[in-house]
């Protein structure tokens, strides 16, 4: 890189700096202000970097001509000048503030009211947080819920853009007008793809919420109970010795076999595999599997505590199954199982009368392959029995609506774009 756009590169990368810090202040009107003032001065400043030292920048007026042209012609870069002014000759931007208050109580996004209303942008939390426990929700459904709460932050005088997305939009620009500099070498990193948004800016909807668990008559911050599970050689040699006679190792003399498997015969093989652990160690954690082609990209256990858990777990291992390109998954688990009772209909199977412990793993495909393995199961001591086998279609349990939501956006995307 030549040694007069080293500064300006330096700049870009301080801004994202101060974009990161704007973000994670969303809650925190001070903050974010500091960091938005600090974030749009360092991107303004990065243009004035380059025109002071355009002697050194071989070819600059005939690279940053047309440059300047295009840039004037970008509604965001202009409002980066206007802002940027502003702020060092008025005083702060005219922030107002709108918060998204979401009640997760459903599998199903949307399912349930979502509310939106202007606050004043030095409301605080402690003040947010007691008006969503008054949003007219049944008491069954509020009290077995998470609350997400999302701020959305945006200039007075540019009311159509959220400022974190703005400041992104912003960013991406001037980093391509840094990317094409005579001798920036930028090309020569990154082969010949124009720069994007980087991974960081993406998914920003998610980096500006909270979540909140109704506890009591109070909202709590929320902690979900999932972990990836790796296993080290030590590991692998312990559990080896204790499930060598389950299906598991009996096929590992065989290359391939498993993953030669149809998705159905592999969801069987697993349930197999499944009973055979609960049989040994006389319970079987909650386990997702995510695969990508054929291999087992990661691996989660899964520790909920109420419905409200179960409803947030599936919506994360959705955005997980998204963001790593995931294809199919299985997911395994003890469970209850009860009729139906319409005069309680917010009772959980776990708090029914005639409720009966069951294993069962649900596994899909986004080609479409759906199943749900099950089997009740009962205890005489330590020995664990099973009954029948049941296999059905999970296409329409709506545990696994996210995943398959997931799945239907991607093929209708893949379809357009191939039409």
């Amino acid at each position: 890189m030549d040694v007069s756009l080293k500064p300006a590169f330096r700049r870009l990368f301080d801004a994202k700096s101060h974009w990161h810090k704007a973000v994670n202040s969303y809650f925190e009107p001070n903050d974010f202000r500091i960091a938005i003032n600090s974030c749009i001065q360092e991107l303004r400043n990065i243009t004035f970097l380059l025109q002071a030292n355009k002697r050194e920048i071989p070819g600059f007026d005939s690279w940053y001509g047309p440059w300047q042209e295009k840039m004037r012609g970008n509604p965001s870069l202009r409002w980066l000048v206007e802002a940027r002014n502003y702020i060092v000759k008025r005083g702060d931007l005219e922030l107002l503030s709108k918060l998204r208050i979401e009640v997760i109580g459903s599998y199903i996004a949307g399912e349930v009211k979502i509310f939106e209303e202007d606050y004043n942008p030095n409301l605080t939390n402690t003040e947010i947080y007691t008006k969503t426990v008054s949003l007219g929700l049944p008491v069954e459904v509020f009290e077995n819920s998470y609350v997400k709460l999302q701020r959305r932050w945006i200039d007075k005088n540019y009311p159509s853009h959220e400022l974190g997305e703005l400041l992104s939009e912003c960013w991406s620009a001037v980093a391509e007008l840094l990317y094409d500099a005579p001798n920036s070498d930028a090309s020569k990193d990154r082969g010949s793809s124009t720069p994007k948004l980087p991974p960081c800016m993406h998914e920003q909807l998610e980096m500006r919420s909270i979540l909140m668990k109704v506890c009591g008559k109070t909202l709590v911050p929320a902690v979900i109970g999932s972990e990836s599970v790796s296993l080290d050689e030590t590991d692998r040699a312990s559990i080896e010795e204790k499930y060598g006679d389950t299906p598991l190792f009996r096929e590992k003399g065989e290359a391939g076999s498993i993953a030669s498997k149809s998705f159905k015969e592999q969801c069987e093989f697993f349930f197999e595999q499944a009973k055979c652990v609960l049989q040994k160690d006389g319970y079987h954690i909650h386990l997702a599997m995510i695969f990508v082609g054929k291999t087992l990209a990661k691996m989660i256990e899964i520790r909920n505590e109420d419905k409200a858990d179960k409803y947030m777990t599936m919506r994360n291992l959705a955005s997980t199954i998204e963001r790593i390109g995931a294809n199919s998954f299985i997911m395994v688990s003890e469970a209850w199982s009860a009729e139906f009772d319409p005069m309680n209909p917010y009772r959980g199977a776990a708090e029914a009368p005639s409720r009966q412990e069951i294993l069962m793993l649900i596994g899909a495909t986004n080609e479409g392959d759906n199943y749900c393995f099950s089997a009740p199961f009962y205890r005489d001591g330590e020995v664990i029995s099973f009954g029948d086998q049941v296999i059905m279609d999970a296409t329409k349990m709506n545990a696994i609506q996210p995943i398959l939501a997931i799945w239907s956006k991607q093929n209708r995307a893949q379809s357009n774009g191939e039409s």
